[in-house]
């Protein structure tokens, strides 16, 4: 289309060539009709372009409201998510790459008590060098963090800390971090609720058994109800002195990190399958391992053993007839060990609550077998303290396998080194 100044010049031109050629001799009426001919193109021409203009500026128009209308919307999305940030229990820190505070919410300010954080370094703000760390290797490494922190400004406080790096730039770290203070220190009183009473509990249970069986030895006759009665409350007494150790050692595997070394899985588990084999033979059932002779991995010897004793004793303690079948396999990351038992079996609405404390099954039949319903417990919360987990599978009148998964930690052992015992 011909902008406007293109159509002037083009009609001086006409006019010019207009004049020249009557001067040279040229008919008027050709000329005239040749005029109003290209004058008539030149008009359209003028029509069609002023309207392109027209329809530019409109274009221009609603490309700077849309414009605007995008800008306005950006700011009351930004004013939305930062009201959302504000409403949340959890600090939220925006940091740069240098570790300067971009954003931070209500949350945080409180927290740190900072009126005015942004353009702060984190580490002006919170006095943590452990969070100025994380911030730097979350922009390095790029990944997802989470751990758990110490702060002492301006209060003692500990907090689970996750960041993040903002893709795609991977310039700006997201940092959340909220206040499991109260949480941890009521885990605490739990825990030393626990120990203290069951340390206060053996006391006087030990003295309850000793007069009952000095009672016992003084008194005569086996059909005397003093007797029978002397009886039950040594084995009563013998229930609880269970109970309140394994009170202990659950109390044990929930607090504090796990002591750690280099522990051959594979030796414990045979050790325990030769201990109990004759529990296992005295109700004529066969029990077996099958894995390697030696494994290593990073585990705490003690802690390992009560876990094996347990699931093997249960297993052994369910089972009718037929055997148990101890099953040990590992690759380059973790250890399986599989109980195998071919017992009563486990109805499927039991299995998501057999790792409960005092969780029972069958409770008759459990105090038959001297069970003190902590066991599972204790093992699950051994197993998970070592960075593992474990499951159950089972089928009612079938059997039931109880599956133990460790990480490892050492080298493994050569493929032809297996035993069956």
């Amino acid at each position: 289309m011909l902008e406007p100044h293109n159509l002037l010049l083009w009609s001086a031109v006409l006019a010019l060539a207009a004049g020249l050629w009557l001067l040279v001799g040229g008919d008027p009426a050709s000329v005239a009709f040749t005029c109003i001919a290209f004058g008539a193109l030149l008009g359209a021409a003028a029509v069609l372009s002023t309207r392109a203009v027209a329809a530019r500026h409109r274009e221009i128009f609603e490309l700077r409201n849309q414009h605007d209308f995008d800008e306005n919307r950006i700011e009351r999305l930004n004013i939305a998510l930062d009201a959302l940030a504000d409403g949340l229990d959890v600090g939220i820190f925006l940091c740069d790459e240098r570790g300067l505070v971009q954003f931070a919410n209500r949350k945080v300010k409180a927290m740190f008590r900072a009126d005015q954080p942004k353009g702060e370094s984190i580490l002006a703000i919170t006095l943590s060098h452990e969070l100025e760390r994380l911030v730097t290797e979350t922009i390095e490494s790029r990944r997802h963090s989470s751990v758990e922190m110490h702060f002492t400004y301006p209060e003692d406080r500990i907090a689970i800390v996750q960041s993040w790096a903002e893709p795609p730039e991977w310039e700006r770290v997201y940092v959340s971090i909220y206040d499991v203070t109260e949480l941890r220190r009521l885990e605490r009183i739990r825990q030393d609720f626990v120990a203290n009473v069951s340390h206060e509990v053996r006391t006087p249970m030990t003295l309850i058994r000793a007069m009952a069986e000095t009672l016992l030895d003084e008194e005569g006759g086996d059909r005397d109800p003093t007797r029978r009665y002397l009886e039950r409350i040594i084995a009563e007494v013998d229930r609880l002195t269970l109970i309140s150790q394994d009170l202990l050692v659950l109390s044990s595997a929930e607090t504090g990190p796990v002591r750690k070394q280099a522990c051959d899985v594979a030796a414990v588990v045979r050790g325990i399958v030769s201990l109990l084999g004759d529990k296992a033979s005295k109700k004529s059932l066969t029990i077996r391992y099958e894995g390697p002779k030696h494994l290593l991995v990073e585990a705490n010897s003690a802690q390992m053993s009560q876990v094996f004793t347990n699931l093997i004793d249960n297993a052994i303690n369910y089972t009718v007839e037929g055997g148990i079948r101890v099953h040990l396999s590992a690759d380059d990351e973790a250890v399986a060990i599989r109980v195998i038992d071919s017992g009563v079996g486990i109805e499927a609405e039991h299995l998501p609550r057999i790792f409960e404390r005092f969780y029972r099954v069958d409770r008759a039949r459990s105090r038959a077998t001297g069970g003190t319903g902590l066991g599972l417990s204790i093992v699950r919360h051994i197993v998970e303290s070592h960075g593992g987990k474990v499951g159950v599978e089972s089928t009612p009148g079938e059997g039931t396998t109880f599956t133990v998964v460790l990480p490892i930690g050492a080298p493994m052992p050569t493929p032809d080194e297996r035993d069956v015992v």
